[in-house]
Parts: C-alpha cells; structure tokens; sequence
C-alpha cells in the first residue's frame, strides 16, 4: 500500500466560522470544520472518500502536486 500526501487549503469561513476544506488535485473533495481540528479531520475523510469513488468509478487517481 502506498502513503500520498495531498495539500489542502484551508480558508476561515467568516460568516458561519470554522474552515472550509479544499484540494487543488481533487476538486470534488469539499468539505468544512467548526475548527482547525475538525477540519483536518473532516478533510483526511473527505479526501479518502473522493479516491474511493475515483478507485470504484475507475476514474485516474490524480497525483499530488
């Protein structure tokens, strides 16, 4: 199995709080948390699920910038 390491970007939601989660490689993986580490957590989820359905669609598994 191998490890790959995706950046994220996290931006402050200012209007509800907490972070918005974005991937540059994976622009279907969006997700939110109601703080940083909510965020990283949701975001690690997020990012697992959008490869899953990429692996089951059989769509390319981008690689990380």
């Amino acid at each position: 199995m191998q490890n790959f390491t995706y950046p994220a970007n996290l931006t402050a939601d200012k209007d509800a709080g907490g972070f918005v989660v974005t991937f540059r490689d994976v622009p279907e993986a969006i997700t939110q948390g109601e703080n940083l580490g909510d965020a990283l957590w949701q975001a690690a989820d997020c990012l697992e699920e959008a490869i899953a359905g990429r692996i089951r669609r059989g769509d390319d598994i981008p690689k990380p910038s």
